[in-house]
């Protein structure tokens, strides 16, 4: 029996990673046939959310060389001066690219995390950041005032927001605002921002690292993307 923990890297690794089931039990050290036995049950699972591997890049493949060479030489510039996906995209075109902005996106958030190199955009790419917490407001119902909780996840690249009406706070209301939104969007961040909300945090401990709850963990492995805590 694994951790949910560890499924969560062996999805990650099989799904965003694009890494072979040998290539993952060499790195965790957990047999084949487990990875594939735990792989094979996520999959018979009715998801919430379409998922696609990309394994070619037919249209994209001569590009690919440039676009790395671009992320390379944006590691000797100052950070304002980087580019954005945007920018990439418009370079791309001008090259005779013909593929849309949502190819060289994913092919790019693939890149980044393969070179586990982080650096704050001067621009959020769209749909890739999110911000979720709750705020509260209050409403007549049936002619007495009263508190409706509300959920609130907020995309950086774009403004936009979702919001959804529950009349607590608890874990099932926190779950369920984040599959209500990703079927509003069709789509999930790459990352997701949140305060210390104790439906996803257990304890908080040195620095940036955070104890989390199993049922979190769960969620945010089923969506396969990845979390940040302020």
């Amino acid at each position: 029996m694994i951790k949910m923990a560890q499924l969560e890297d062996i999805r990650k690794m099989y799904f965003m990673e694009d890494l072979s089931i040998r290539e993952i039990s060499r790195r965790t050290g957990i047999h084949r046939d487990t990875i594939s036995k735990y792989l094979s049950l996520e999959e018979t699972k009715p998801p919430k959310y379409k998922l696609t591997k990309e394994r070619n890049h037919p249209v994209l493949g001569p590009y690919i060389p440039m676009i790395r060479q671009i992320i390379e030489d944006d590691k000797q510039r100052h950070r304002k001066q980087r580019h954005t996906g945007t920018k990439i995209f418009g370079i791309l075109r001008q090259e005779g690219f013909s593929g849309g902005y949502n190819t060289v996106s994913d092919f790019l958030r693939q890149e980044y995390r393969k070179q586990k190199e982080a650096f704050l955009p001067l621009e959020f790419e769209l749909g890739t950041y999110a911000e979720v917490d709750w705020t509260e407001a209050y409403f007549y119902l049936n002619g007495k005032e009263t508190k409706a909780h509300i959920f609130v996840m907020k995309l950086r690249g774009s403004g936009g927001f979702y919001v959804r009406a529950y009349p607590f706070e608890k874990q099932e209301a926190f779950f369920d605002g984040h599959i209500k939104c990703f079927e509003f969007m069709k789509g999930v961040p790459y990352k997701i921002a949140y305060d210390n909300l104790k439906t996803a945090v257990k304890k908080v401990l040195q620095g940036s690292n955070r104890e989390e709850q199993e049922q979190f963990i769960s969620l945010r492995t089923h969506y396969l993307y990845e979390s940040t805590f302020c």
